[in-house]
């Protein structure tokens, strides 16, 4: 079993899967369970699965920007956010973007996923999904002290995974910021109620990240997925350092078109391996509709643009990007309470990084986030529902785009989800460290403290946009990286939800006990700004969003009359034998952070997969 580019893959295999990333290892290990079939898997980025800037799970943000870990994409710049460009760190690695990401594991909402089901994609539902959120992961109980001190009541150990490779764990290392966060909640009458995985809670709490509890390394699909017992199968090969150019198409009598290989590069030199059995691309939100379109799968207008054979004429590859943006205002911390900040400090970091490493304690073991999930009824003040529906009523449709055929149909699920208090609008994250947008567009800019003080920073994400986007290649060029535009804020409800919730954060500043842990009149990100009055709120989305890098959706799993590229198989509409399994066929955003989602996805896919080889 080799993970390099020293030897050349055989001529063909059962399935290849183009991707090493979170979803492409997930289907590459559970279909070499079976012996009798044959898997390959082409990752673009290299194998650095002992590198400890990615076993160190407080070093993640060090390989972010960096060309040997981050495919460093970038949006085209925003027309709602004052013509301002927005990261997107992609794992370009083994492991994908769960090798580099921050870790926070967290679930969805039940009406989140049922939406799926309701736009035509049958047995894709939360009950349908429920086990496969269990089956991805071990939940690593934290102790008695760490419980009390986190207020982990709502925890149901029943409901956590028992035998999954990702390991889920809460970590030793906590300050003032997170035991005090869970006790501020409550005493505004906003405890969590209930466990995230019955889909149903909602209120401020304590999330877990995917950390093994014992080894203080991070868990991702890379190390776990394709450990060493997997990576000794003689039936699963992993060739790394190779950029896949296109999927060989074949057209066939029936109409239907066949895949029938890989063309791809690998140590400068052009090869193509063929597929006995599949194709599956799980290249990511925007590498996989990239790839469809390079191969002649996409709009035939744009891809005549740039010289490509159009085989399968689908105008929504590449359609309805969807993703998680998140506003952010920072606020300094009283003195003597310690804040991520402290380590641009080369000699504290120096000193942390000799802990982790000698003992594996202290700041850089991370482990626990602070979060909180709240319906945007809750912030409209009395009459809320009436207000909410005013505001539904006003905006909802406000800018539909035609070209679109789904979009009704998702908004009035998403109308729905808003009108749930069993649902949230937004989820709150406290980031224990400094963020300012204004440094800089690239992460290493604005995520690097850049104003004197520590600082905790409050995030509000939208769980459920209203905007859409779109990502298409720009030249026939498989190493120009797309044009990604996400459209943030383009739907005025975004903002206008944000806005309400954005609100709130003065409230949650001036309640005990967080308030003890800020400096009172102390210093804040953007400078000066207080968001108690609704325009005031309004305006802070558009000055500081920034992506909470949870892109989906761009090849959705729906009909093709709703504009859909995949069905409820991940088959691509047209053809025969060639799935995408990744965060691309959501075809509605889930709340909080998307890893469970993908990984939950990618295992009930290998099931679909060997369902259909009967």
């Amino acid at each position: 079993m080799t993970t390099n580019t020293a030897a050349e893959p055989k001529d063909s295999y059962d399935y290849l899967i183009v991707g090493g990333g979170t979803a492409g290892l997930v289907v590459a290990s559970r279909l070499s369970e079976d012996p009798n079939l044959t898997v390959l898997v082409l990752e673009a980025g290299a194998n650095r699965l002992s590198d400890n800037r990615i076993t160190t799970p407080g070093l993640a943000l060090t390989t972010w920007d960096d060309p040997n870990f981050d495919w460093q994409f970038m949006t085209t710049p925003q027309h709602a956010l004052n013509g301002r460009k927005v990261a997107h760190p992609r794992g370009k690695t083994l492991g994908g973007s769960t090798a580099i990401h921050l870790g926070l594991m967290s679930y969805p909402s039940k009406s989140g996923i049922d939406g799926w089901e309701e736009l035509g994609n049958k047995g894709w539902n939360f009950n349908t999904l429920r086990p496969y959120y269990k089956k991805f992961h071990t939940y690593c109980p934290p102790s008695k002290e760490v419980q009390n001190l986190l207020a982990l009541d709502y925890m149901d150990e029943a409901l956590q995974g028992t035998s999954g490779p990702i390991k889920v764990s809460f970590g030793d290392f906590h300050g003032p910021l997170q035991k005090d966060w869970p006790e501020t909640f409550q005493r505004l009458n906003k405890k969590f109620t209930a466990d995230p995985l019955t889909g149903v809670g909602h209120g401020g709490h304590s999330n877990p990240a995917s950390i093994d509890s014992k080894s203080k390394t991070r868990s991702h699909a890379g190390s776990d997925y394709y450990r060493p017992e997997v990576q000794n199968r003689e039936n699963l090969r992993v060739l790394t350092e190779a950029l896949v150019e296109k999927v060989v198409l074949e057209k066939s009598d029936n109409d239907l078109v066949a895949a029938k290989g890989v063309r791809f590069t690998s140590g400068g030199k052009p090869q193509i391996v063929h597929a006995n059995r599949e194709v599956i691309l799980a290249a990511g939100t925007f590498q996989s509709p990239q790839i469809l379109e390079l191969s002649g799968v996409g709009s035939r207008a744009l891809l005549e643009q740039h010289g490509i054979e159009s085989v399968v004429d689908n105008p929504f590859v590449g359609e309805n990007l969807q993703d998680h943006a998140v506003a952010t205002l920072s606020f300094e911390a009283a003195d003597g309470i310690p804040t991520g900040d402290i380590l641009r400090d080369s000699q504290i970091f120096a000193a942390a990084l000799e802990e982790y490493n000698t003992s594996k304690t202290g700041f850089l073991t991370a482990g626990t986030y602070c979060s909180a999930y709240m319906p945007v009824v809750d912030f409209l003040g009395q009459g809320g529902e009436a207000k909410l529906m005013e505001l539904l009523d006003e905006y909802l449709h406000s800018n539909a785009r035609s070209a679109f055929p789904a979009q009704k149909q998702q908004y009035e699920i998403l109308r729905k989800t808003l009108q749930s208090r069993d649902d949230s609008s937004i989820h709150y994250i406290m980031a224990p460290f400094q963020i300012n947008v204004h440094a800089g567009a690239k992460p290493t800019e604005y995520l690097v403290p850049s104003s004197e003080g520590n600082y905790m920073t409050l995030c509000a994400a939208l769980n459920h946009p209203f905007s859409r986007g779109s990502v298409h290649i720009t030249s026939a060029d498989p190493t120009e990286k797309p044009r990604i535009d996400p459209k943030y804020l383009s739907h005025p409800l975004d903002n206008e939800i944000l806005a309400r919730h954005v609100q709130y954060m003065e409230k949650l500043v001036a309640a005990e006990p967080l308030a003890s842990l800020l400096k009172t009149g102390g210093r804040r990100i953007p400078a000066d700004k207080h968001v108690g009055e609704l325009d005031e709120a309004r305006s802070l989305g558009p000055q500081t969003i920034t992506s909470n890098f949870h892109p989906t959706g761009t090849c959705a799993m729906m009909s093709p009359e709703l504009g859909g590229v995949v069905n409820e198989r991940l088959m691509v509409h047209g053809t025969s034998n060639l799935r995408v399994v990744d965060a691309s066929i959501i075809p509605l955003e889930p709340r909080g952070t998307i890893q469970s989602s993908v990984y939950a996805i990618a295992e009930r896919a290998a099931d679909i997969i060997r369902q259909d080889m009967r």
